[in-house]
């Protein structure tokens, strides 16, 4: 998830826009929450945020400053501002700090739906270019593999998306690209094979290999343990007991 942060001098507003949109639908996760500019900079200073969500007209710091801020600062922060009608010319003057995202008062949710789709593009795009450059994308995916086959039983896109510090959506791209699976994919059949070096040892019943590789319901472990492999856990069971295969 990018982390975002909200600024706005009205505690209704703040309050709502941080409380009453869905924001992990979005890709994005409410890191803070600030009541003036100045509380802002400090936050930025002080927390990792990917986006910004800010009102114009602010005592002690305008949200045009905080952009400002952002911009000689070089920080690789998207800014979206919050602007009532009459201060829209005011609101474009952010053009000149790089702000190429403005959004009317009263917010609608659509039109912030619409807004942070974009951001949420943009700042995976820049994700891309910045793992391009440092060379890390099969870095990522072999600890990701690493961590799901040490992990399997719990492991989750989303855990992995808040241990590696990348959004969700990303990851599950990232992961199609670079092994031609998806992550759901993969993550079964690690379950499935280590589920079969399971069930290779008698004392272990099927019901507890079931729970080991993640699963809580016996028959959904079954029918895609027959799925990966072409025989239930039980016939497979019966092949190395019995050295006997089953009829399909």
């Amino acid at each position: 998830m990018y982390k975002l942060l909200i600024v706005d001098d009205e505690i209704t507003i703040r309050t709502s826009l941080a409380n009453f949109i869905p924001w992990n639908q979005e890709g994005f996760e409410v890191a803070g929450v600030c009541a003036d500019g100045k509380d802002a900079i400090d936050f930025i200073n002080a927390n990792k945020i990917d986006a910004l969500l800010i009102d114009i007209m602010m005592p002690r710091v305008s949200g045009i400053e905080v952009a400002k801020y952002i911009y000689e600062n070089k920080l690789n922060i998207k800014t979206v501002l919050l602007s009532a009608h009459g201060e829209f010319d005011y609101a474009r003057s952010g053009m000149r700090y790089g702000v190429r995202y403005y959004i009317l008062k009263p917010t609608k949710y659509e039109e912030l739906k619409q807004v942070f789709s974009e951001v949420r593009m943009e700042l995976d795009k820049d994700m891309v270019e910045d793992l391009e450059t440092n060379d890390e994308f099969l870095t990522i995916i072999e600890r990701i593999k690493n961590y799901i086959d040490e992990n399997y039983e719990d492991a989750s896109l989303e855990t992995v998306s808040e241990l590696f510090h990348l959004n969700l959506h990303y990851i599950s791209r990232l992961f199609k690209k670079k092994t031609n699976m998806n992550f759901s994919d993969y993550l079964n059949q690690v379950r499935m094979e280590k589920a079969k070096l399971m069930l290779n040892n008698s004392e272990i019943y099927i019901s507890e290999i079931c729970s080991r590789v993640g699963y809580s319901d016996p028959r959904s472990f079954s029918k895609a343990f027959k799925k990966h492999f072409g025989i239930s856990p039980r016939e497979y069971k019966l092949t190395i007991t019995t050295n006997i295969i089953p009829k399909k």
